[in-house]
């Protein structure tokens, strides 16, 4: 994405701390401009925004929409950084182009925009390809609530065996809980709100 005019960027982060001081080092930099600060995404409109970039605190989005923030805001060509204060998992943070963290210096923050810029116009990688069609099988056996001896029984292998997949796909995806590991099949469409009725 080579452009000779300014990156516009949309600033969510509810800290006006971290926002102001966001502000002030972006200022420094003249390929990027903050066009809207926001406190809140639900106050984002896909509509009204000529923004190229996204920097916001995933503390800020429902837990259950972290690990689909893409279709959250409703743009394909956007570059989505998380700003960070705290540690998240794996699979969250995956869902963006790049992260910053609020210790990083003013270089490195302006690094990390480019990286995340150049990262975007890449091709992106989808998590669930890297599983296997069998670990596919056991997330979705998972989600569904099942004990580690029914998807041993459901698919004809030991217990040990079921174990070694969930750690797979727990090591594939960054994702280590359950409801974790329910939220990521749901969004993926491995399973569907009416399977857990």
């Amino acid at each position: 994405m080579e452009k000779t005019n300014k990156y516009r960027i949309l600033l969510i982060e509810p800290s006006e701390i971290v926002s102001a001081g966001m502000q002030a080092i972006i200022a420094r930099h003249p390929e990027f401009t903050i066009v809207q600060t926001l406190t809140n995404p639900g106050y984002y409109n896909a509509q009204n925004s000529d923004i190229d970039i996204i920097i916001i605190n995933p503390a800020v989005v429902d837990y259950n929409e972290r690990f689909n923030i893409r279709s959250y805001f409703g743009k394909e060509n956007v570059t989505i950084v998380a700003l960070t204060q705290e540690s998240y998992e794996e699979s969250v943070l995956r869902q963006y182009n790049g992260c910053i963290g609020i210790y990083d210096s003013a270089q490195r923050i302006a690094q990390k925009l480019k990286s995340a810029v150049e990262e975007a116009t890449q091709t992106p990688k989808s998590d669930i390809n890297e599983l296997s069609t069998r670990e596919r099988d056991i997330l979705t056996a998972v989600a569904k609530g099942r004990t580690n001896k029914e998807i041993a029984d459901e698919f004809n292998i030991s217990i040990y065996t079921v174990i070694s997949h969930r750690r797979n796909i727990s090591q594939k995806l960054g994702i280590n809980s359950i409801p974790g590991l329910t939220v990521y099949a749901i969004m993926n469409k491995l399973v569907d709100m009416t399977d857990f009725n």
